[in-house]
């Protein structure tokens, strides 16, 4: 908004120096509206001057006193304009930008004005017609040359990109910012071979750089990542090597060259590097599994992502590829020159730990876990949790930790001790013993066992917090949500100074669907004086509102649970409009590689777990408000009786609007600021309670827009294709139901959610087809050609039957298939809630059973059944809270 300033600023000088004699000055004023006289042209600077001061009121005064003589003066109603979008005034300020484009349609100034409202809009497109129609009448004006150049950009408008970039270049070839400008804008376009040019081009008109440069050596590293992302790693080998010297992170260049020599098949040398760089850092992850896959001979890529980033080479997350018994040999002999070289390393003992078998593995791990029993280290068993997804291995796991228990026991001292003959072990390592085994049967959904080690660990010692936060845990793992939050609080008041407990205190309250108490919880680490929930959404605490948006939706609160997601849905479009800081910032401090993943972060920004959960949310809700939609109030329904559902919902939002803006107080003064200054009270919430957004009228096409953002951010996601499948035959969008069944197809066999959503859409279809429902022979034609490909030639009760027969049935998989039976032969049900009955002898968890009972409640709905099914459940899983009889108490779940 700043832009106008110098613009406008030089041109009133001009106006002020060229003024003529007054009478003069009248006569050209007729002639010229546009021209200011003296006392109306300082008050123009002076507006201008309030203006970039941040004094808006001051400003809009000042603007105003000239309008009142020269109403028709563009560029002091482009400043309003400006001004009036400062103090979030937006239609006024359209208003005034508009009637100066009327009264100079000429006039750069305008057209500027109004191009930066439509970017406070986020209505790019708009803002970016605008910008280039200032451009037409003022082509080299810097700031909205770079106004433009930053909406190209953030719109990945690269073509425009570019264009723009070499206009900086060809008015200023002499700086630096301009060429690197317009290399990255060739590469973020994907023009890598133009990139490189113009990086030599660049180089061979500058000094040769003598000395190493922070600037010059990361821009010598960006021109390396881009001749790798060309395909020539011999090339970027060889570049690397004739920039080592200029380059000043020379650890950043040591992973670049091992990433390098590792994809170009140079196993021996990449080894060396990674070995080099263990020497710097054994305890780095990515260095020993990188020294792994080169010493395995394990081509880069195979087993792992070929990630983007090229400052982490290897990805932490990623589970190593299936190694060979020779590969195992070679690599526990270099694990072991390791240990010796580097005897204090902790991640030089458990990377071994993940490839090691059998009696090898056996040995390591009592080795490892020892010293951390010794010692008292809670957090061992995170460490080992990743082992889990191997059955051998946790066998293995289970025998040593039983293994230390006896000997403790029997001998009161650990394996391998080697003190001297005859000391004992402090009492701490029994305890540490006991909580290990009790997190270890917790982790195998063996909870009565991981209890019985967890309440004789605390009554070893009672006053470990670590004790009484995984008795939560447990309490959560078997079903009681209610007991858990009460145990986590519990731990909580052995210190109430830690801010992790009462973090995690306020979550495990907000999933036993306790918001009040959860606000209350965390309200006690905010800012003092401050509601926590407004703190919290101005800390865009994501985690926090999430947890309790999906507690009101499980409690049916649909409006304040979309509220909540509202919130987090404003903290991304923030995300994405901070973009803006860092395009001109990287690129003048040339951090170009890490300008590059700020873009890339910024391309994937919707993919991120937090969005996802949250738009998947919105979805699940509107699906919810559309099977049962808000109930509006009894006076409501008097007033508006006679109107159609659509039309009554929207009388009623315009209602409420009305209604807000009538009770909207002004701001009064609260507290004062760090300068003594009166800070003015944040207004209240128009709606509290969400009911705005649970009565709009269309909560379908609401729910379809964050619908098509998940297709493209998450394409693999098989829940996204799952509620579009249900979304789209709402709508009776049947191609679209379609279009995702077909990206269903490759789930179908592996997950029994994709088999559900298959069925019950193929089902869909067939009885809209049997119905008439779609009249458009071209669009019927389809349909019937892609259910045909779909079902194979088959019944719908012939796949079912087919499918059913596949493989071993899992509760999950049963219960589905139960469900698909009755909504394909409806006299079935007495048998299938039969057979979910005997399911529950089968059932390793409670949620194994939880969508089964919820079956048994709505679909098959025979008392008798579900009566039995709640019996088997509540003897099975004594925990479990869902399946306990009414008249339980929460006493006889402890």
């Amino acid at each position: 908004a700043s832009s106008l300033a110098a613009g406008c600023g030089a041109r009133v000088a001009a106006y002020v120096r060229l003024m003529p004699p007054k009478q003069l000055q009248v006569q050209q004023q007729q002639q010229n509206p546009q021209v200011l006289p003296a006392k109306e042209a300082n008050l123009f600077k002076t507006a201008l001057k309030f203006y970039n001061g941040k004094k808006y009121k001051k400003g809009l005064r000042s603007v105003d006193q000239i309008l009142v003589k020269f109403p028709k003066h563009a560029e002091t109603l482009g400043i309003k304009a400006l001004v009036l979008n400062s103090l979030d005034r937006m239609e006024e300020a359209h208003v005034a930008a508009r009637e100066g484009i009327k009264s100079d349609v000429r006039s750069f100034v305008c057209w500027h004005a109004l191009g930066v409202l439509h970017r406070t809009e986020h209505n790019y497109p708009e803002a970016s017609k605008c910008f280039r129609t200032a451009l037409r009448f003022d082509e080299r004006n810097d700031r909205i040359l770079r106004d433009l150049n930053l909406l190209q950009v953030m719109m990945r408008d690269y073509t425009g990109y570019i264009d723009t970039r070499r206009k900086f270049l060809e008015q200023r070839p002499s700086l630096r910012a301009n060429w690197i400008g317009l290399i990255t804008a060739y590469h973020l376009s994907g023009n890598n071979q133009v990139a490189l040019k113009t990086i030599l081009t660049y180089e061979d008109s500058i000094q040769p750089v003598a000395e190493p440069e922070f600037e010059h050596g990361e821009l010598l590293l960006y021109k390396n990542l881009i001749i790798e992302q060309m395909g020539d790693m011999s090339a970027a080998i060889e570049d690397l090597n004739k920039c080592e010297r200029l380059v000043i992170d020379k650890t950043q260049h040591q992973e670049i060259m091992g990433r390098l020599t590792h994809q170009a098949g140079r196993f021996e040398y990449a080894e060396k590097i990674w070995r080099d760089l263990i020497f710097k850092n054994s305890e780095h992850y990515a260095y020993h599994q990188a020294l792994i896959l080169t010493r395995s001979r394990i081509p880069y890529g195979q087993g792992l992502p070929d990630l983007k980033l090229p400052a982490t080479p290897y990805d932490r997350k990623a589970s190593l590829p299936h190694l060979n018994d020779d590969q195992v040999a070679t690599l526990e002999s270099v694990y072991d020159d390791l240990a010796g070289a580097y005897p204090r390393s902790n991640l030089v003992k458990r990377v071994p730990l993940t490839f090691t078998r059998g009696e090898s593995f056996k040995r390591r791990l009592l080795a490892y876990i020892v010293p951390y029993l010794r010692k008292g280290i809670p957090s061992l068993f995170g460490d080992l949790k990743a082992l889990y997804t191997d059955k051998d291995k946790v066998a293995a796991i289970e025998e040593v930790a039983l293994a230390c228990e006896t000997s403790l026991r029997t001998n009161r001292s650990l394996p391998l001790k080697q003190d001297k003959e005859g000391e004992q072990e402090s009492p701490s390592s029994m305890l540490w013993t006991l909580f290990f085994l009790a997190q270890h049967y917790d982790r195998l959904e063996q909870h009565d066992k991981a209890f019985k080690y967890l309440e004789e660990a605390l009554n070893h010692t009672p006053t470990v917090i670590e004790l009484h936060m995984f008795k939560a845990r447990i309490y959560k793992h078997a079903g009681n949500l209610a007991l858990a939050a009460e145990a986590f609080d519990s731990a909580r008041k052995m210190d109430f100074a830690d801010r992790y407990l009462n973090t995690k205190t306020t979550l495990y309250l907000l999933r036993a669907d306790k918001p009040t108490e959860a606000d209350r919880m965390i309200g006690l680490f905010t800012k003092e004086g401050e509601n926590p929930v407004i703190y919290l959404a101005e800390m865009q605490a994501c985690r926090y509102e999430l947890e309790k948006a999906e507690s009101f939706y499980r409690t049916g609160q649909y409006g304040l649970a979309l509220k909540m997601l509202k919130a987090i849905d404003k903290h991304f479009v923030d995300i994405r409009d901070d973009e803006t800081d860092f395009h001109g910032y990287c690129l003048r401090r040339g951090a170009l590689r890490a300008y590059y993943r700020m873009v890339e972060f910024e391309d994937d920004l919707f993919s991120q777990p937090y969005y996802v959960r949250m738009a998947k949310g919105f979805v699940r809700t509107y699906l919810a408000l559309h099977t049962k939609p808000a109930a509006p109030k009894a006076a409501e329904i008097d007033e508006y009786a006679g109107m159609s559902e659509i039309e009554r919902k929207k009388a009623i939002s315009k209602k409420k609007r009305e209604d807000a803006r009538k009770q909207v107080p002004e701001p009064k003064a609260k507290g004062k600021g760090p300068k003594g200054k009166q800070l003015p009270e944040a207004k209240p919430d128009p709606d509290p309670f969400g009911e705005a957004l649970a009565t709009i009228p269309d909560t379908l096409k609401e729910a379809s827009k964050y619908i098509t953002t998940l297709k493209l951010s998450v394409p693999k996601d098989v829940e996204v294709h799952i509620l579009a499948c249900d979304l789209y035959a709402r709508r009776q969008k049947y191609l679209l139901v379609l279009n995702s069944l077909r990206k269903l197809a490759k789930f179908v066999s592996s997950d029994p959610a994709a088999y559900r959503a298959q069925m019950f859409s193929l089902h869909t279809l067939h009885k809209v087809l049997e119905a008439g429902g779609v009249t458009h022979p071209e669009v019927r034609q389809v349909i019937e050609s892609e259910i045909r490909d779909i079902c194979g030639g088959k019944t719908l009760a012939q796949m079912h039957e087919a499918h059913m027969a596949q493989g071993p049935a899992t509760p999950h998989l049963r219960t589905v298939g139960a469900e698909v039976s009755v909504l394909l032969d409806p006299s079935c049900a007495p048998v299938q809630g039969a057979g979910l009955v005997d399911m529950v002898a089968t059932a390793n968890t409670y949620k194994d059973c939880v969508s089964a009972y919820g079956l048994l409640q709505h679909t098959i709905a025979n008392p008798a059944t579900t009566d039995a099914f709640q019996k088997a459940c509540h003897k099975k899983f004594p925990q479990a809270t869902l399946f306990a009889p009414p008249q339980a108490s929460s006493s006889e779940t402890r």
